[in-house]
């Protein structure tokens, strides 16, 4: 069995999970366009691929599953997921699982307003939002918002262009220079993070919970687990009201009136180690699923106390 990691940059790790999991019977191949993406010294094969913005990219990416014998394609960073998802029926008449979900999901995670949206429907607690300064205006004199209040953009990234707002001067400064913007109360409190898995019929598998110790360029760097009943009963309400295949990364803030729902990323996220340390091994269960192998839920075995904790390694590689 190959599988081909696309958009590896530096998740070594997630390479060496993978191999781990196919036990010597199969290859890792990484995929991306900078030939000096440091996961590449940990792969059994590398390949450099244009930028996920190319027209071509999901044609170059089915030509060479094909050609290579590559059995299942794993998807890392967010503007690759949305291609992805468009082609997913490509990938399947070409007979490679593409772990991705739905169209819909993609979408929903990649707008928070639309992970707002989902959380208010489903009974989920969610920060107040406002899509315009007049709403915003509105909720402060409601008493709904207090400063300081939150502008990020609505499909903004790894913490980028998020602004924290402590009158109508800066709220409007920071509103007018942010694309595609929402408005969003501040949340004061402890920030935690779930690492989810669902088979393919979008079934709950796992849901692992962290409460997150520090993190760097919007990626966690340390975290420590948790088996707090209510934030498993949480997760698992999220799992069951989304069309999820395979990993997803969630992030709440816990306040003085319990969890809400910040961010739904449908793919591994950057603190998927601690799960991984805890058995969550969502490798093993991505080839189980290829094999069709059954699936156990594993839900409630997530143990308390295991910490993760990132650290740079310096490499350098055979053939840059």
């Amino acid at each position: 069995m190959r599988v081909l990691l696309s958009s590896i940059g530096r998740r070594g790790y997630l390479v060496k999970y993978f191999k781990e999991a196919l036990g010597g019977n199969g290859q890792v191949w990484g995929a991306d366009y900078d030939k000096y993406s440091p996961a590449f010294a940990y792969c059994d094969n590398s390949v450099l691929f244009p930028k996920v913005s190319d027209p071509s990219y999901v044609d170059v990416l089915i030509g060479h599953c094909r050609e290579n014998d590559i059995n299942m394609v794993v998807p890392l960073i967010d503007p690759e997921l949305e291609v992805l998802a468009a082609a997913r029926q490509k990938f399947e008449e070409a007979g490679i699982m593409a772990v991705v979900s739905p169209p819909k999901t993609i979408e929903m995670g990649l707008d928070k307003y639309l992970t707002y949206k989902f959380g208010k429907e489903n009974g989920i607690e969610v920060p107040v939002t406002a899509l315009s300064i007049e709403e915003a205006e509105k909720f402060l004199a409601e008493g709904k918002f207090s400063w300081p209040v939150v502008v990020k953009p609505r499909k903004g990234s790894a913490s980028v262009d998020i602004t924290y707002c402590h009158n109508e001067t800066q709220l409007k400064g920071a509103f007018d220079n942010c694309q595609m913007p929402m408005i969003q109360e501040h949340l004061n409190g402890a920030e935690y993070g779930y690492d989810i898995f669902n088979d393919k019929n979008y079934r709950p598998i796992s849901v692992y919970c962290k409460k997150k110790l520090a993190m760097r360029a919007g990626e966690t760097d340390k975290a420590i687990s948790t088996d707090d009943t209510e934030l498993i009963s949480l997760g698992l309400k999220i799992a069951e009201n989304i069309e999820l295949f395979g990993p997803m990364d969630v992030d709440v803030m816990i306040g003085s009136d319990g969890p809400k729902l910040l961010e739904l990323n449908p793919r591994f996220g950057g603190g998927y180690p601690c799960a991984h340390l805890c058995g969550a091994d969502f490798p093993a269960k991505l080839i189980s699923i290829y094999r069709n192998e059954p699936l156990e839920p594993d839900i409630g075995s997530c143990p308390a106390g295991v910490c993760m904790l990132k650290q740079d390694e310096i490499i350098s590689p055979a053939n840059p």
